[in-house]
C-alpha cells in the first residue's frame, strides 16, 4: 500500500501548538472606560457588585448581621455595622494617650488600644466565650498601627503572647492572645515566641477579685521553658485586656528574675478608667505585696 504525501508537505518542519492558556501578543484585556465616559458611573458601581459576587450569593441564602446590634450588614461590612463601627474607632486611644499612666513593678512601659467599652467589649467577650476568634479581625487596623509604633521606638527580641492553662485551652480550643500575636506578627519586625513563657497551672478566675487579690491569685503561675533564652533580651508581652495588670506583671517579675533586660506590654484594650492610679506595688527583697491606699 502506497501512503501519498503532497510535495508542498515534504519540507514543512512540525511546530508544536502552543498550550490554549497561552495569551496571544495580539489579544488584550478590554480597561475600564475612561473616567469622562457615559459608561463610567455604571461601571462604577457594578465593578464592586462582579468583584464581590461570591459574597453577595452567600449573603441571598445567608444573611450576616452585626455581632454586637445585629442588624443585617450590607455588602461593604464586615462583622461591624457602620454605627457600631464608628463606635469602634471613638474608643481608640490617640497615639499620645496609648501610653499607660500607672506605673507596675516589673514592667516598664505598658500600652493599650482601646477603652473597655462597648462594642470593644461585645468583641472580646464573643472571642472568649463563644469562641468567635474572627472577631478580633474587627480591632486588626489600630492594633498595627500602635504596635508598629511601638515597636520602631523600642528593640524587642520577640513578642510573647500570655499564655492561658491547658484546662482552659481545652476550653476554648486557643489563646486569644496567641490569635492576637499572629494577626499582628506580619506587619511587625520582632518574631512571636510561642513556648517560652508558659502558665503551668490553673488559677480561679479572677473576675470578681479585687487588685490585691488577682495579684496573689496569679503569683506563681508562670514558667519559662528555656531560661537561658531569656538574659539580656527585651520582650513585649501581648494580651486582649489590662485590667490591674497584675498578669503583665506577674509574667514581667518572672522574665526579670531570669535577667531580661526590658519588659513592655501591649493590650488591645483597657479596663481600667484613664484616673485609675494603680497602688500595687512589689518589695523586690521578699516579694510580698504591699497594698498602698491613696
Amino acid at each position: 500500500m502506497e501512503i501519498f504525501v503532497a510535495p508542498c508537505l515534504l519540507n514543512t518542519k512540525l511546530r508544536p501548538r502552543p498550550p490554549r492558556s497561552k495569551i496571544r501578543p495580539d489579544t488584550h484585556i478590554a480597561p475600564p472606560p475612561h473616567p469622562e465616559s457615559p459608561l463610567f458611573d455604571f461601571y462604577d458601581r457594578m465593578h464592586p457588585m462582579f468583584r464581590n459576587y461570591r459574597e453577595a450569593l452567600i449573603r441571598l441564602f445567608y444573611p450576616a448581621a452585626c455581632e454586637v446590634c445585629r442588624v443585617n450588614l450590607d455588602l461593604e461590612e464586615k462583622i461591624l455595622c457602620r454605627r457600631c463601627a464608628g463606635d469602634l474607632d471613638a474608643l481608640a486611644c490617640p497615639m499620645e494617650k496609648a501610653l499607660v499612666d500607672e506605673r507596675f513593678e516589673h514592667l516598664d512601659h505598658a500600652w493599650t488600644v482601646y477603652a473597655y467599652s462597648s462594642p470593644v467589649k461585645e468583641l472580646l467577650r464573643g472571642v472568649k466565650y463563644a469562641r468567635k476568634d474572627y472577631l478580633l479581625k474587627a480591632c486588626q487596623k489600630r492594633a498595627i498601627r500602635l504596635a508598629q509604633a511601638v515597636t520602631s521606638d523600642f528593640w524587642y527580641d520577640c513578642i510573647l503572647p500570655i499564655p492561658i492553662d491547658r484546662l482552659k485551652l481545652m476550653k476554648r480550643h486557643f489563646n486569644q492572645a496567641e490569635i492576637l500575636a499572629t494577626m499582628l506578627a506580619p506587619w511587625l519586625t520582632p518574631p512571636v515566641e510561642r513556648s517560652l513563657l508558659i502558665k503551668h497551672r490553673a488559677i480561679p478566675s479572677q473576675t470578681s477579685l479585687s487588685q490585691c487579690e488577682r495579684a496573689i491569685n496569679i503569683y506563681g503561675a508562670f514558667k519559662l521553658k528555656r531560661p537561658k533564652k531569656v538574659l539580656g533580651r527585651s520582650f513585649l508581652l501581648l494580651d486582649d485586656v489590662l485590667t490591674t495588670g497584675a498578669t503583665a506583671n506577674e509574667a514581667a517579675r518572672l522574665l526579670k528574675i531570669h535577667g531580661a533586660r526590658r519588659v513592655d506590654f501591649l493590650a488591645l484594650a483597657r479596663a481600667a478608667s484613664p484616673d485609675y492610679k494603680n497602688s500595687l506595688r512589689f518589695a523586690p527583697s521578699a516579694d510580698k505585696i504591699l497594698s498602698v491606699h491613696s
